[in-house]
This record gives structure tokens, C-alpha cells and sequence, in this order.
């Protein structure tokens, strides 16, 4: 018998199974940090099976150098990936997908124009390829053939204050001791509400940015300033309540903030310049709740690595390294305001990423520290518990589910 479920109707016969895309590192020496865990060929692969909650190793494929992003053609099996490096350009790498075994085969790879290239979105037309490097703070334009394959890059888009990297040469120790000496762009999301714009954070403005992109052509738009020493990394959506959520890294701090569809027309003319915390002033987005995912007598340094709205609405997770936990947090069905469930041990070192599987009931972990992966299975209260383990996975800093192929 199936547990209860949180994304599928309770009378779904058997719950489908997940193949999971693993990402990990290939050689450390070249990232923007220096994290413990080991080095290992790149791609693993994973299946899950919710109806015993356990996982099953398949694949491991080397795909160098530092895989730190997957994501799979909406159609196609055909899965593109990032190469995370700051000693030189990253790439956009694409790869055909067997989705029986799990293999993970590397047919081409396009130049970013940028290094440590961290996260990829489709344009609005899906014609186009998005990606955003976070040593350098660009964002680069791919083509999308009918294939799948990729064109070379149709513009790379350059941050004003990208240019102390070009100018100074920072290594990681520097990037270490000062997070915030100068921009880095982190994610780079189609905005579900217009789908007229991209949002992006800015870890070290504390900004988010606002661009329009059609055809490639990127247009940087404006900003809207966060509250200072946060380190916006990633951002979700609340669909129902047209709500956004960013984390901040550095303070390990979840900001709530209300989206205000009447401010896009005049973000959409340019030169946008608003304050999430200001009532003086208009803002795109903004503040209405700031949450802490960590314990207030934290001892120790620790930061938020990831964060996911849960497929039904109602509950969102957050991945704290350092405390090694995933905390739990209720959405207010009425204005998706947050409300703390737990905060629970993530069963590993520094939980970099994790992912729901098809179902909608399971989530897995990757911690990269110490090179495990944990299946939890999701309650009904949210809260988490161990269904499955791998050891032995080295150094997973990227978790994608897709659906296996079955005969």
C-alpha cells in the first residue's frame, strides 16, 4: 500500500518510480571555495522506488570538470549541465540521457563567457537557453536547436561590477574573507507571474536584478535593494498567493515578500530602482516576513545552501550547511507567510541540494561533505523521516529528478 501522499491523490495505484540525476565534483582545486568530500566522475545516477521508500545505484558517468547543475529537456533526453570553475571560462555542457540505465553520454559543450557558471532557465519562447556565472557575474544566451543541441553564445551580458575579477584576480581566499567585495549573480528565474521578465539575485549586493531577455538579447532593467548582509542565493514562488521567497546564505534567513504586479509597467520601462523594506518608494517586490532556518543559539558558522517550495503549497524546505539540517516551515494558506514545523539533522555534512521525486512524497539529499545521499519521506506534517542511504557518492551539490524509462 502506498503511504499517503502529498503530490498525487491518496487512490493513485502505484506511485511512480524516480530516476535521480546526481551532480558532484571532479576536482575541487578549481571552485570558488574549498569544501571537504571527495572528487568522483561527475554524473551519478539513482533510482527510487516510493512504494518501499528505498534507492538503487545505477550509473556513474565522468563528465568533467565540476557538473554543479543538471536539467533535462522538457521533451527530449537530453540534459544540460554547468561546469563549475573560476581558473577559467565554464561551459554549458550537453549530454544525452538514458533514461533506462541511468547513463549520462557528453556530446557537446558551448563557452560560457564565464566563470563558475551556477544555474540555467529557459526563455519564455523556450527557444533559448539562460545561464548565470556567479564568479564573474554574466549572463549568457544559448539557441536551442529542434534537436536539443545548442548554438554558440548569442550574447554574454556583463555586470558593471564584474569587472574587479577582470581587474584583480581574486582567488578563493579572497571570495572566502570577503563574500560580498563584489557582485555575484546566482540564479536566474522567469518571473510566473508576468512571464515578461527575469528575476535575479545578487549575493553580493544584496539585490535582486531585473532583466528582459526575447531572442537572446538580454536588457537589464533595474533593481530592487534587500535588506543588507542577507546574500540572496536562490529564489521560489508561491503561484497562489503571488508571494516570493529568497534565501539569504549569509544570515540563513528566508524573506517573504509580496509581489506587486501594478510596479511592472514601470520596471519594464528601465532604470528601475526600488527598496524592499521602503513604503516611500515602489518596489516590485516587497518584504512582509524574514524567518531564521537555524537554531537562535546557533554556535558555529553555517549557510543556507538550498531552498524548495513543495509541490502542493504547503510546506517549504531549507538546506543549512554548517548545522547540517533541513528546517521545515508551514505556508499560511492565506498569504503564504511562513511558520516554523522543525528543524531536523539532515543525516550527512553540509546539505548542499535536494529535490522532490515524482511522487511528491519523498525528499532526497545530497550532502557533499560526506558524500552521501538520504531519502527522507515527507509526513503529512511535514516533518522528515529516513527511509534510505547511499554512501559513497562523492561530494553531490546537485539533485534532478526525471522520469525513468520503464517497459
Amino acid at each position: 500500500m502506498a503511504p499517503t501522499a502529498l503530490g498525487l491523490p491518496i487512490s493513485a495505484p502505484q506511485l511512480p518510480k524516480t530516476l535521480f540525476l546526481l551532480g558532484g565534483y571532479t576536482d575541487k582545486s578549481v571552485l570558488a571555495h574549498a569544501p571537504a568530500g571527495g572528487e568522483g566522475d561527475g554524473i551519478y545516477s539513482v533510482l527510487f522506488d516510493p512504494e518501499v521508500g528505498k534507492l538503487k545505484t545505477l550509473k556513474s558517468s565522468r563528465v568533467e570538470t565540476n557538473p554543479a547543475f543538471i536539467m533535462k529537456h522538457p521533451k527530449l533526453d537530453i540534459v544540460y549541465m554547468t561546469t563549475e570553475v573560476i581558473d577559467r571560462g565554464s561551459e554549458v555542457l550537453v549530454g544525452r540521457l538514458d533514461r533506462k540505465t541511468g547513463q549520462v553520454d557528453l556530446i557537446d559543450r558551448k563557452s560560457v563567457h564565464g566563470r563558475s557558471t551556477c544555474h540555467i532557465e529557459w526563455d519564455t519562447a523556450a527557444s533559448h537557453l539562460i545561464a548565470v556565472s556567479y564568479w564573474d557575474s554574466k549572463i549568457t544566451t544559448f539557441p536551442v536547436r529542434e534537436d536539443g543541441m545548442l548554438g554558440n553564445a548569442t550574447q554574454v551580458y556583463s555586470d558593471p561590477g564584474s569587472g574587479y575579477v577582470d581587474k584583480q584576480n581574486p582567488d578563493r581566499w579572497e571570495h572566502l574573507a570577503h563574500r560580498q567585495r563584489w557582485p555575484h549573480l546566482h540564479q536566474v528565474n522567469r518571473d510566473p507571474y508576468s512571464n515578461e521578465i527575469y528575476l535575479v539575485p545578487d549575493l553580493g549586493r544584496d539585490q535582486v536584478h531585473y532583466f528582459k531577455i526575447h531572442e537572446g538579447r538580454v536588457q537589464h532593467l533595474g533593481v530592487d535593494q534587500l535588506r543588507r548582509g542577507g546574500g540572496p542565493r536562490h529564489m521560489d514562488f508561491n503561484r497562489q498567493h503571488k508571494v516570493v521567497y529568497i534565501c539569504g546564505e549569509l544570515d540563513n534567513t528566508i524573506t517573504v515578500l509580496r509581489y506587486n504586479k501594478e510596479a511592472l509597467s514601470e520596471v519594464m520601462e528601465g532604470n528601475f530602482s526600488g527598496d524592499v523594506q521602503s513604503t516611500g518608494t515602489t518596489s516590485l517586490l516587497t518584504q512582509i516576513q524574514v524567518v531564521s532556518s537555524v537554531p537562535e543559539n546557533l554556535e558555529g558558522k553555517s549557510t543556507i545552501a538550498e531552498m524548495r517550495l513543495h509541490p502542493s503549497g504547503r510546506f517549504l524546505f531549507v538546506g543549512n550547511r554548517g548545522h547540517n539540517s533541513i528546517a521545515v516551515f508551514r505556508v499560511n494558506s492565506h498569504d503564504g507567510t511562513l511558520s516554523l514545523v522543525g528543524i531536523q539533522s539532515s543525516q550527512g555534512a553540509f546539505p548542499r541540494h535536494f529535490n522532490f521525486d515524482n511522487s511528491g512524497n519523498y525528499l532526497l539529499v545530497g550532502n557533499h561533505a560526506s558524500d552521501t545521499i538520504v531519502a527522507f519521506r515527507i509526513s503529512e506534517s511535514g516533518s522528515l523521516e529516513v527511509t534510505d542511504k547511499v554512501e559513497g557518492l562523492p561530494s553531490i551539490v546537485w539533485v534532478t529528478p526525471v522520469e525513468p524509462y520503464e517497459e
